[in-house]
């Protein structure tokens, strides 16, 4: 039996890890906090990590310590992810995040299966660990966005916390929401490509 020709494709924008969180005011629909975490296996700006965030001060319960920007330790992968990927997503855009250059930040990352992910960015003095907790489901997502096809292994979790310097922001996740299902998901092997 012969095997199949593969499809070859070309155009790879990045292929890796982007994991999200977005936190919203218990009991309503605005946005307390925002979170992608890029991990990129390949870029055309190299592989690293990428974290990009918003919280709101008060919303969050942070207060002064509540983060807004991009922490890398690539600083050309944060900035390519964001003026490659979120030019039209107007959910991220106008919140401040790119108005300074992306911080340098170190980064490690446990998995507990099913059970629990965690990443965690220190960048200077400040500690900020993100964990995705109760996996409820494994699919693949594929889409055309503008200007790029996406493939994504999405894995929507049923809870989500972010910590600043040990302590939790305050806001809750939104189950179903989106093409994840929830607003916290894990989303491995993801590769967007140019068309």
């Amino acid at each position: 039996m012969a095997l199949p020709e593969p499809v070859i494709q070309r155009g790879i924008a990045i292929a890796g890890e982007n994991p999200m969180i977005i936190l919203y005011r218990p009991g309503s629909d605005e946005i307390v906090l925002l979170v992608s975490m890029w991990t990129a296996k390949y870029s055309p700006v190299g592989a690293g990590r990428a974290l990009l965030i918003w919280a709101d001060p008060s919303g969050t319960g942070l207060g002064s310590a509540a983060p807004i920007g991009m922490y890398a330790d690539n600083p050309e992968l944060a900035q390519y992810v964001w003026e490659r990927f979120y030019r039209d997503y107007d959910t991220i855009r106008g919140r401040g995040i790119e108005t300074r250059p992306p911080a340098p930040a170190r980064f490690t990352e446990v998995s507990g299966g099913d059970r629990f992910h965690r990443i965690t960015c220190v960048s200077g003095p400040t500690t900020i660990e993100l964990e995705w907790r109760d996996v409820l489901d494994t699919f693949q997502v594929l889409t055309r966005l503008t200007g790029y096809e996406t493939s994504a292994i999405a894995r929507p979790c049923a809870t989500a916390e972010v910590r600043v310097n040990g302590v939790p922001a305050q806001g809750e996740i939104h189950q179903p929401e989106g093409w994840f299902g929830s607003s916290a998901a894990l989303a491995f092997a993801e590769t967007w490509r140019e068309i």
